[in-house]
C-alpha cells in the first residue's frame, strides 16, 4: 500500500458520449463543517454505508457524506450513474467496458472492483451495453 503512495498516479480518463456536456452540473457537499462543490462528472462511483455514503472522485479523493444512497439516486442523473448494488452507485463513464460482466463484477478505471447485484444482473448488463454503444456513436 505504501508503494501506491510513492508512485505518480496515473491518470484516469473517462468516456462520456459525445452529447455528453462536460462540466455543466455540479453539487454541494456537506463536507467536514463546510460545503464543497463537486463536477458531477468527476464522481466514480458512490459507496453507501447506512446513513453515510462515501464519494469517490477522479482524482482519487473519498468525501464521507451524511447521505444516503437512495438520496444521491434520486439527484443524480440516472443516464450517467446506475445503482448496481444496495451499496454502490457507479458513473459509467468510468467503468472498463473490456472487462467481462459474467462473474458480476464491473472494474472502474482506477482498478476499483465492484459487485453487481444477482438481481440487477441483466438490467445492468443491457444499460452497459447501451452505454457503449453511445460512447462509440
Amino acid at each position: 500500500m505504501e508503494a501506491n503512495l510513492l508512485t505518480p498516479a496515473t491518470p484516469i480518463v473517462p468516456a462520456f458520449p459525445a452529447t455528453y456536456q462536460r462540466g455543466l452540473q455540479r453539487i454541494a457537499l456537506p463536507y467536514l463543517n463546510r460545503t464543497i462543490m463537486v463536477a458531477v462528472d468527476e464522481i466514480m462511483c458512490l459507496e453507501g454505508e447506512g446513513n453515510y455514503t462515501f464519494i469517490f472522485t477522479r482524482d482519487r479523493k473519498r468525501f464521507l457524506v451524511s447521505k444516503t444512497l437512495k438520496e444521491f439516486e434520486k439527484l443524480l442523473d440516472d443516464l450517467l450513474f446506475v445503482r448496481i448494488h444496495k451499496s454502490y452507485m457507479v458513473n459509467l463513464a468510468y467503468v472498463e467496458f473490456g472487462a467481462s460482466t459474467k462473474d458480476r463484477i464491473i472494474r472502474l478505471t482506477d482498478g476499483r472492483e465492484v459487485t453487481i447485484s444477482r438481481r440487477r444482473m441483466k438490467d445492468i448488463a443491457s444499460l452497459l451495453n447501451g452505454y457503449m454503444q453511445r460512447t462509440i456513436n
